[in-house]
């Protein structure tokens, strides 16, 4: 938490746009999100008074929850092109072409090589469950690479009405013993986007302190002290701030996000003791039998004059009673084992899953839980007016823009790094087509509109074949024409090829 007073100090900022309050926050979802919430220690008393330590089981809903977020907004089904200049993939002004021009055969040969789609979609889950992330583009060794930073990793400078524009992005690392601390400096002047590295030693055993500046050679040989990029070829920093479109309600001028279940804090905790209890309530349920004191001790068998037990010592069920052998009762033994309440806790169970559900954003129904199956989430958004795929649209606009940005920028980096042999514009038009198929139920869409049109076609085979793959109007009515052609006999052939191919003039 000390490293916002020295970064103000280090770079000569009063007012930072954070303050130690949001970096105390950001910890704290963090943390929640790796299982360790602050509820999850309690501590309790026995019936002696005996303080005792116990950990809450819990349902880890911040990570199921953030993993179906991005696996809903985001996964390797989706496609990233980048067009020329002056292209519209939107108006259907391309032609399949266009897909293997230099900027975009450029862009894929980088995303590959980074392992963007797979790298992206986890964190994105990160996103979601800390508030944010950064994303850094640079060149190593001749290729443009991509890497990128936790919610915990970023101290905004400054900032515009478009987000974050100056940054620090610090790293820790433990070397021989030592701690070490990399600050990545992203500033600005009006000729220079301007990258600068600094490594601190801390001076504490625990790494607690940013310490004293060393040389970046102890650590990372292989970084330059400071790398400038000229505001005339490159139109925009080599870093990009993506978190969840929701507003950051905690502080109101702060440029960092907040994670889906930012306000759910409390909900989650009921959570978590409701399951606890239900597995409590499972291991304190199970059978006990009240016998005589007398019945669990050892005795020496009359005929024998060897001790042995009356009942199984290794039986955790019977409880002793302290009974006077010569009574009436003196040999009774009891069943007092109460029924279990695991249908109650079950049932809060569902209801708080439900509430918690539409305090992130999801439909009610998209969590479940049971005896049966544990914690189920539903697989499929079946309507377009639910709230999970309002949700996922809104959030796929500040994921389109993220991605649009790494794109531009790795090209701008191809175009003007000489290890890189890239000569080709990087004025390019990216567009992210998202995989919509987890996230629609198609048969259930196809049912409802059929119903309420009579079961008539829903829409021209042209545009049905154009919706379904993705195409654009010139490969859908080669596709319709390759289909007429299959269906149809020899002798059809030439009328049909005529008639299609009317179909692109409006005859």
């Amino acid at each position: 938490m000390g490293l916002i007073s020295s970064i103000k100090t280090l770079a000569d900022v009063p007012n930072l746009t954070v303050d130690d309050a949001d970096l105390q926050r950001v910890t704290a979802w963090m943390s929640t999100y790796q299982g360790h919430p602050e509820w999850s220690v309690y501590n309790w008393q026995d019936v002696k008074g005996d303080p005792h330590r116990d950990a809450l089981l819990s349902l880890h809903m911040p990570k199921v929850s953030a993993k179906k977020m991005a696996s809903l907004v985001f996964n390797q089904a989706a496609t990233i092109t980048a067009y020329e200049a002056g292209k519209d993939p939107k108006a259907g002004k391309t032609t399949p072409d266009d897909d293997n021009n230099d900027q975009n055969l450029m862009l894929q040969e980088i995303l590959r090589r980074n392992h963007f789609k797979v790298n992206l979609e986890r964190w994105l889950e990160y996103c979601y469950a800390t508030g944010g992330i950064m994303a850094r583009e640079y060149v190593n060794d001749g290729e443009v690479k991509i890497r990128f930073a936790a919610a915990d990793s970023i101290i905004p400078i400054s900032q515009d009405a478009n987000g974050i524009t100056e940054c620090v992005i610090a790293s820790s690392k433990v070397v021989d013993g030592k701690h070490y601390t990399l600050l990545e400096w992203h500033r600005e002047d009006e000729r220079y986007y301007i990258v600068e590295n600094q490594l601190y030693r801390s001076t504490s055993t625990d790494g607690s302190d940013l310490g004293t500046r060393c040389p970046l050679a102890e650590v990372y040989p292989q970084l330059k002290e400071k790398s400038l990029y000229d505001k005339a070829t490159y139109t925009r920093p080599t870093f990009q701030y993506l978190k969840p479109n929701i507003a950051n309600n905690f502080n109101l001028d702060s440029p960092l996000g907040v994670p889906i279940y930012a306000n759910a804090m409390d909900t989650l905790r009921m959570l978590d003791e409701a399951y606890n209890g239900l597995m409590q309530e499972m291991q304190m349920g199970r059978r006990r039998i009240v016998a005589p004191d007398y019945m669990l001790k050892r005795a020496p068998d009359v005929r024998t004059g060897k001790e042995s037990w009356y009942v199984d010592w290794r039986e955790r069920v019977y409880q002793p009673l302290k009974m006077d052998r010569t009574g009436a009762n003196k040999d009774e033994v009891r069943d007092i084992t109460l029924p279990l309440r695991n249908d109650q806790f079950i049932a809060t169970i569902k209801d708080l899953l439900k509430v918690y559900a539409t305090q992130i954003g999801f439909s009610a129904s998209t969590f479940s839980f049971d005896g049966a199956t544990g914690l189920q989430t539903a697989t499929e958004v079946v309507s377009q007016n639910s709230e999970t795929y309002q949700t996922k649209n809104s959030h796929e606009t500040l994921v389109e823009r993220f991605i649009q940005d790494i794109a531009t920028s790795c090209l701008e980096l191809a175009k003007n790094a000489t290890a890189v042999k890239y000569s080709a514009s990087a004025d390019v038009t990216v567009m992210v087509n998202f995989d919509d198929s987890i996230a629609k139920d198609r048969d259930e869409n196809a049912k409802y509109y059929q119903t309420v049109t009579g079961n008539k076609p829903l829409m021209p085979q042209r545009e049905a074949i154009k919706r379904a793959n993705g195409l654009d109007d010139q490969t859908a009515d080669q596709w319709l024409a390759e289909i007429k052609q299959e269906d149809a006999g020899p002798d059809d052939v030439d009328d049909i090829l005529t008639q299609t191919a009317g179909e692109d003039n409006g005859a």
